[in-house]
């Protein structure tokens, strides 16, 4: 009588209409989708909680240029196996005036290079 078909995640089911084991066909996937957008990295503080810039030096002084605000490329990527996991990439540093307030954590190494 013909074939049934049915579309299951990443695989085709094909079943004889009369009966007998089902075949599995993949069907192909794109090579390695990824969905991406553009976020400011956010930096941990123990007492004010997370912040959207850090400061080059241990000794912090409002209005210097020492404190940086850095953009990063964040990525849902599929892997080989079929999960996927998130990347992120730094995009650019901005230095800007060291804020008055709190004081922002310290930055990581290469922040500023």
């Amino acid at each position: 009588m013909g074939l049934l078909v049915f579309a299951l995640g990443l695989a085709l089911v094909v079943r004889p209409a009369r009966g007998g084991p089902p075949t599995v066909v993949p069907v192909p996937v794109p090579v390695n989708p990824s969905y991406c957008w553009p976020e400011v990295k956010l930096f941990d503080t123990l007492r004010y909680g997370p912040v959207d810039f850090c400061r080059k030096r241990l000794a912090y002084t409002p209005g210097r240029l020492e404190c940086a605000q850095v953009s990063e490329q964040v990525c849902w990527v599929l892997l080989a196996d079929g999960q996927w996991t998130l990347t992120r990439s730094p995009i650019g540093t901005q230095v800007l005036p060291c804020p008055e307030g709190p004081e922002p954590p310290v930055c990581p190494r290469l922040t500023f290079e």
